[in-house]
């Protein structure tokens, strides 16, 4: 059973700084382009956080399910904690399902965080027919920009150049080309295998 994710809070930091970026981009002490490279690197870190499927910097998220897996599994790692599992019970009633009835795996960076009942313990009954029935509240993401791989703020600050120098999709009058194996190289080494 898959579960659908949320972020519902959003980082309020990036993996790299704006100075980050201008050495990257080699642009001095200018500020004309702040804005646009403050842009660029939003969209660049959106953009290896879809292709290795992990949460950068600090932000919380739901995973919704139509009723308990049997093993919850959160693939969005680092996963830093659970804060809550909530339900809705046969009588369609919310409920907060004990943090002591369950047990946390928390996940490393190759792997999932996994919750199951703890010894002895059942997940309750939801409500059948009914989308989202159960809702996993947690908390991903690197404690700070420190704590980030130097692989990802490289391949970060990567695309914030490349798109910085190539403004449209294709370079008219060149040979057209993918984007340098260099940084499929880079994202590799961070991608956790989750679809394996």
């Amino acid at each position: 059973m898959r579960g659908r994710y949320k972020q519902t809070t959003a980082p309020t930091a990036w993996p790299i700084t704006l100075a980050d970026a201008k050495t990257q981009c080699f642009i001095g002490d200018v500020t004309d382009h702040d804005a646009d490279l403050n842009n660029l690197i939003q969209v660049a870190t959106l953009a290896v956080e879809k292709r290795i499927d992990r949460q950068i910097m600090p932000a919380t998220w739901t995973l919704t399910y139509d009723g308990f897996p049997s093993e919850i599994r959160i693939e969005k790692p680092p996963v830093t904690a659970v804060s809550s599992i909530t339900y809705t019970d046969e009588n369609g009633d919310s409920q907060t399902v004990s943090s002591s009835a369950y047990q946390v795996d928390l996940s490393t960076e190759d792997a999932a965080a996994r919750v199951m009942p703890a010894y002895g313990e059942v997940w309750p009954w939801t409500q059948s027919d009914t989308y989202g029935t159960v809702v996993v509240t947690f908390a991903s993401g690197y404690a700070s920009a420190a704590a980030v791989p130097l692989t990802i703020k490289h391949a970060i600050a990567f695309l914030v150049a490349h798109w910085w120098r190539n403004r449209e999709p294709v370079v008219v009058g060149t040979i057209v080309s993918n984007l340098p194996s260099g940084l499929e190289m880079l994202l590799s080494l961070d991608d956790w295998g989750h679809y394996t």
